[in-house]
């Protein structure tokens, strides 16, 4: 790494040719390449509390992979293995039109400026923890990579998702190792997290509500129940707790459906409802990336596959239900919290690259200059 120190030591014109490279790379920072050939989209972000430019460059690029993501899972295909692992029971109870829907929403991320499609709300993205999640998690339940603010188009990154790995870095990557290239979780990456973050705004992913409400006189029951149509959040394990807390002062929680385990379990046991699985975002980002690995790599990385004597043995098994070894949410926790009153939901216009590159620029030759004075003023001999 150049310290002043070595710079001072550096031949004029060695020193003037590495001015000039920091000067005109894209944002004032030598070997960095993030956001190249990024499209403009309809969709803006905005906000970006707590972020530097380097990490609103990183959730730029986390979303504009999440747009490819969607548009290989759109249309809905429900006839393919992934729709079945992951949709199935909810498919056979005719929630296919909603699933659809929902993802077709999504992959309206992926609308261009100025093209033609139906336009998605701007997002409000920051990185300064207001809701003090991002360390909340352990060790052995993970830790939130991300989450939403009140089913709004406003997403709090966490220092996890900045060590995640691009879309095609990770596929690329798991895809040519033998002994990883099956498990799907090994493929999830910052634009799978992203997917999942975008399903739970309201305006994106649907899910069905049932309530219990007091049946009218002289009906043949004490209760009814309501059904209708509610923000997206994530579903539980139903009935399973977790038997082995962190600490003995822990409580049980329940056991929310991260990864992919967790989320193919909700389409498989008879404990769940048909609609848990069309209700839970991360199934849809699962899909999704099932989908685009099938279109690039020509597989589907099944694992994990459900094949198990009887239901007894899934529901009794802690290790089955804790899931994944890398965890991307804080598995005993919703990874969707309520927006404070006095919390505003839209963000301020985040700042564009040139105003950045200008404001380095400037910097940089003022750094220039001073190294420049000092070498003229150093004596000679």
């Amino acid at each position: 790494m150049l310290t002043l120190h070595s710079l001072l030591h550096l031949p004029p014109v060695l020193l003037a040719g590495l001015v000039a490279r920091a000067y005109a790379a894209p944002d004032g920072v030598i070997g960095d390449d993030k956001g190249a050939g990024r499209p403009t989209y309809a969709t803006a972000l905005t906000g970006g509390e707590g972020c530097d430019f380097s990490e609103i460059e990183d959730i730029r690029d986390g979303f504009s992979e999440m747009t490819i993501l969607f548009a290989a899972a759109t249309p809905f295909d429900l006839t393919s293995q992934p729709a079945r692992e992951f949709f199935g029971p909810s498919i056979n109870a005719n929630y296919t039109d909603m699933i659809a829907t929902n993802l077709q929403r999504a992959a309206n991320f992926g609308v261009l400026e100025g093209g033609t499609g139906a336009v998605n709300s701007d997002i409000h993205i920051r990185c300064d923890d207001p809701m003090d999640l991002c360390d909340k998690g352990n060790k052995r339940e993970g830790d939130h990579a991300a989450y939403n603010i009140g089913n709004e188009p406003h997403i709090v990154f966490c220092s996890d998702y900045f060590r995640m790995d691009s879309l095609n870095n990770r596929i690329n990557k798991k895809a040519d190792n033998q002994m990883e290239k099956d498990r799907l979780m090994e493929y999830y990456n910052r634009a799978s997290l992203w997917a999942r973050m975008v399903m739970h705004f309201a305006s994106i992913g649907t899910a069905v509500v049932q309530r219990p409400m007091p049946a009218p006189p002289n009906s043949t029951s004490e209760w009814l129940i309501s059904v209708s149509e509610g923000a997206m959040n994530t579903s539980v394990l139903a009935g399973v707790l977790n038997e082995q807390p962190e600490t003995p002062t822990d409580f049980q929680t329940l056991k929310y459906a991260y990864g992919a385990t967790r989320s193919k379990l909700l389409a498989v046991l008879s404990t769940q409802m048909s609609y848990d699985a069309a209700n839970n975002a991360e199934n849809y980002a699962l899909y999704a990336l099932a989908q685009y690995i099938i279109q690039n790599k020509g597989f589907y990385p099944a694992v994990p596959i459900m094949d198990f004597p009887n239901e007894a043995s899934v529901l009794t098994n802690e290790n089955l239900q804790d899931g994944e070894r890398v965890k991307y949410a804080y598995f005993d926790a919703v990874d969707v919290v309520a927006r404070p009153t006095d919390m505003e939901l839209k963000g301020a216009p985040l700042p564009s690259k040139g105003a950045v590159v200008n404001a380095r620029g400037v910097g940089i030759m003022v750094v220039a200059l001073g190294i420049g004075a000092t070498l003229l003023l150093a004596p000679f001999g």
